[in-house]
């Protein structure tokens, strides 16, 4: 035996239900369920019924398992599928009049979207999330958490936000997995260590505010959470892979000289002495911690560009499914890659019946990299190691068509391997317990390794109106405890306006901002909960102040809020202490 592997996928979608539907709002969510999250579990079901007994790592955003719980996403759900095998009967009949090399396309969506549908409704009784439940009561798949809504934490103005993001993840995961989580996936792996900090804006400067923060290590230990992930250029040191590359890429280029890009790099010399393909706990201070340090996990390079690299991995094979060319029609994909260079124009029809070989062979490909970075860690280090491969879930399925079934070969191949265990990181840290003490730089899994992506200037107005309403919120909930007697409709409307905060903390608006893949509406959605919190807090104020003559319109107001913005029943006040 040379080591361990294991994938961890980062699940998570921002909150869209009640809040439009196409191109963003619910549908995301349905493609997201039909194109990912229904083939993954059709995967693991397979395997197991098979006899292939396999183990997997994902961690499921709390705001997500809301959203798929939600009894209206049954029907949502339903009539996105019965909308889409309708686009596919039009498709079929325009084929069958002209260009009627389309026909058996048209006929292969069909059958795609009717498949998701037949399974959702029947094999998962519409619960995608007890579907999952099962895979983890089995054994099979180790359910791990993640930032309430997804907030980014080194940039959260008071580590109270931070531990009320983490309350509500365990309180959450436990009402939908029946457990308490193990580990946590970092928004964004953004770490930070303990230090004396201060808001900046977008060109550095500090703003007035400054205080000694908690080590984010130090409130997971506070939680009983017992691992993370990292990008391996923290561990490490060197220069960040940047998850989000082709993204990133023209939105660097346009804003950006290449002088000024490198004051956002956050780049350190490598340690020699450090391994990727070994497990460390990690501690940023010389205090004891409620518990003990937690482990991390390091992103692998290697396997993990083989994977998310549209220009070298294995999604730009030219016989895969073209993502961004669609018909005029439909929206349906009836075009392959074809080629890194080749013009969208000139993409050739796609045959799903010809993938399978390059499946094989890139499944071959990926575990002959993890069993080469498992040999080279053991001659380096003496003893066997451990090949972590995070991924976001949706790129399997909706970025890369075929990821599903490649995910499902790889997992097949590491089963029965003799050389390496297939494992969990729930598994993992429980052998090697007596893992050594590091401490870790501040930095995330982004372009160029720090914060960049989500604190650039064409975001920075966001962390101005975040940092208010934090503050705000903050006066306003101590002002609240201090009152011996405590009315009903201001306990609801603090609670409403604590899901308001935790929505606009997402990190997700600044992300699609920067990347410019749905700026416009991820503006609106932030402005929309900003508002909407402002008033909630106005609200508050004067049921603290005794004033009432505006009652019964601030119970409409609620009523509304409540209306679009309703996940987490859960939410207790006092979290934010």
């Amino acid at each position: 035996m040379i080591g361990y592997f294991t994938f961890v996928l980062h699940t998570h979608l921002p909150y869209v239900l009640h809040h439009g539907k196409w191109p963003f709002g619910s549908d995301w969510l349905c493609e997201a369920v039909a194109e990912c999250y229904i083939p993954i579990l059709n995967g693991l079901n397979d395997l197991e019924k098979r006899g292939v007994r396999v183990k997997i790592s994902m961690d499921f955003s709390p705001i997500l398992l809301e959203q798929l719980a939600d009894p209206e996403f049954k029907k949502t759900f339903s009539d996105y599928c019965d909308e889409k095998i309708k686009l596919a009967e039009d498709d079929h009949a325009l084929f069958v009049q002209d260009e009627k090399e389309f026909e058996p396309l048209a006929l292969f969506w069909k059958n795609f979207y009717s498949g998701a549908k037949k399974k959702f409704t029947e094999d998962y009784d519409g619960d995608l999330v007890g579907a999952f439940k099962k895979l983890s009561d089995s054994g099979i798949l180790d359910a791990m958490t993640c930032g309430a809504t997804h907030g980014y934490f080194p940039l959260l103005l008071d580590d109270r936000n931070i531990r009320a993001q983490i309350q509500l993840a365990i309180r959450t995961h436990e009402k939908h997995f029946g457990k308490t989580p193990r580990g946590i996936w970092l928004p964004e792996c953004a770490y930070r260590p303990r230090y004396y900090w201060q808001p900046q804006n977008s060109n550095g400067s500090l703003a007035a505010f400054k205080k000694e923060r908690a080590g984010i290590e130090e409130i997971l230990s506070e939680f009983g959470l017992e691992y993370f992930v990292v990008e391996g250029s923290l561990t490490k040191g060197g220069k960040a892979m940047p998850s989000y590359h082709q993204l990133m890429q023209s939105v660097q280029h346009k804003y950006l000289s290449s002088d000024e890009w490198q004051k956002f790099l956050f780049q350190t010399a490598e340690n020699k002495d450090r391994s990727l393909a070994d497990i460390y706990r990690v501690k940023s201070t010389n205090r004891d911690l409620p518990a003990k340090a937690p482990f991390v996990f390091s992103r692998d390079r290697g396997t993990s560009e083989q994977v998310w690299s549209g220009d070298i991995g294995y999604p730009g094979e030219p016989n895969y499914l073209d993502f961004h060319k669609k018909h005029h029609n439909s929206g349906l994909r009836y075009w392959k890659v074809t080629g890194a260079k080749v013009d969208i124009g000139a993409k050739e029809q796609y045959n799903p019946e010809i993938v399978e070989d390059n499946l094989y062979r890139q499944s071959e490909h990926f575990v002959n990299l993890v069993k080469q970075a498992l040999t080279e860690h053991q001659a380096q280090i003496g003893k066997p190691g451990v090949v972590c491969s995070p991924f976001d879930t949706e790129l399997f399925g909706h970025w890369w068509f075929e990821g599903p079934g490649f995910l499902e070969k790889v997992l097949e191949r590491l089963a029965n391997d003799k050389d390496v265990i297939l494992s969990n990181c729930a598994e993992i840290i429980d052998a090697f317990p007596e893992a050594k003490t590091i401490s870790l730089p501040e930095g995330s899994w982004g372009e160029g390794g720090g914060h960049y992506v989500w604190l650039n200037q064409n975001v920075a107005w966001t962390w101005k109106e975040i940092y208010a309403l934090e503050k705000q919120y903050l006066e306003i909930i101590s002002e609240y405890k201090k009152k011996t007697s405590k009315s009903k409709l201001l306990k609801e409307v603090l609670k409403q306006a604590a899901r308001e905060l935790l929505l606009l903390e997402a990190s997700d608006w600044q992300f699609l901002i920067t990347t410019e893949s749905a700026a416009e509406y991820s503006t609106k959605r932030f402005k929309t909960h900003a508002e909407r919190l402002r008033n909630l807090l106005d609200i508050a104020g004067n049921i603290l102040a005794g004033k009432n003559e505006n009652i019964n319109d601030d119970k409409k107001y609620l009523e509304v809020a409540s209306r679009d913005d309703k996940p987490f029943a859960e939410i207790d006040l006092n979290w934010w202490g």
